[in-house]
């Protein structure tokens, strides 16, 4: 006699349930009530733009946050995390509600609020679009009028420093 196995397509609804892998691959323990009701999934594969060796996005969302889950081949025993989202506006990147809304912008934050944006318009404390790495009280900001460094102490260290043979310092 045969059985039928129910197969599931499209994407589900998850939330985080561990994030520690512990083969380091960046596999993720999730629920997916529409699917497995209460019970927890077996390690759900990272679905990624680009992977290789020793290369790739290696993003790990925090225990709790919400996920996109996929099935291979629609078996749940195979989950696969291909995203997340956020379940309110108090979800998404602090820096993000800083930016201009409809004005396009590309931000990496983690919860610690060390971050990497791009864009096109000032986000605070950005006075021009740009690229800014920031972390803690620090900030570099590449723009179309300069570079800018922000830090409580700036250490530059090198065998050869060359500043065009001049120096100001302004205080």
């Amino acid at each position: 006699m045969e059985t039928t196995v129910k197969k599931y397509y499209g994407k589900y609804r998850g939330t985080v349930i561990n994030n520690i892998d512990p083969m380091g691959q960046g596999r993720l323990l999730v629920q997916v009530p529409a699917v497995l009701g209460i019970g927890i999934s077996s390690w759900a594969m990272p679905c990624v733009p680009v992977a290789g060796i020793q290369t790739g996005a290696y993003l790990i969302p925090l225990v709790q946050a919400g996920v996109w889950i996929e099935f291979e081949a629609g078996d749940p025993d195979y989950p696969i995390w291909v995203g997340g989202f956020w379940g309110s506006r108090a979800e998404i990147p602090a820096t993000a509600n800083l930016a201009t809304p409809g004005i396009p912008v590309m931000i990496l934050e983690t919860p610690a609020k060390s971050a990497v944006v791009l864009s096109d318009t000032p986000i605070p404390p950005m006075i021009a679009g740009g690229i800014m790495l920031r972390s803690g009280a620090s900030s570099l900001t590449v723009g179309p009028d300069g570079v800018t460094i922000t830090a409580p102490k700036v250490q530059i260290n090198g065998l050869t420093i060359i500043n065009n043979g001049a120096l100001t310092v302004t205080l």
